[in-house]
């Protein structure tokens, strides 16, 4: 098996980060079919979410694939009145990956505040994309937290 290059993988390798390369059968069409694809929990998949500011800009969320993100709790932390999910013309713009691929990792715009929920910490190894819908990646958490360098909080819905 050839090894996988994509962006995210070589930021990884670039910090020196370890992870191993989870390859899907299928193209998963949500986080329930992910987890299924790769053999891990539905709360051990981390779903990248690209989310819109009032003034345009944009930022990265992060929640458990068993979770959802409330965009009223991370608007409160970001400080704004309302924050919205991105248009889907704004992901591959924006991150570099096709809908359904976003990794974490090597996004094309750097620079965007990342937000990562803090029900994530619950798990010892989590789940991201690895940019590609073919496979993922596995890493622990502290990982993924020390790659990403967001800021941990509770954005996700009750």
């Amino acid at each position: 098996m050839t090894k996988l290059k994509t962006r995210a993988i070589r930021e990884l390798d670039t910090k020196g980060i370890p992870y191993r390369i989870l390859r899907q059968a299928h193209r998963a069409r949500n986080a329930q079919e992910a987890a299924a694809e790769r053999g891990v929990a539905l709360r051990q998949v981390v779903k990248t979410l690209l989310v819109k500011r009032p003034d345009g800009k944009h930022l990265i969320a992060l929640v458990r694939g068993d979770q959802r993100l409330s965009l009223k709790k991370l608007a409160r932390l970001v400080g704004v009145k309302k924050l919205e999910m991105a248009p889907h013309a704004d992901v591959p713009r924006i991150t570099g990956y096709q809908i359904g691929a976003v990794a974490p990792f090597g996004l094309r715009r750097s620079g965007l505040p990342v937000y990562v929920d803090d029900h994530i910490l619950a798990e010892e190894r989590v789940s991201t994309s690895a940019g590609r819908h073919d496979a993922g990646l596995e890493l622990a958490t502290e990982d993924l937290i020390r790659a990403v360098g967001g800021q941990v909080a509770d954005i996700t819905e009750s």
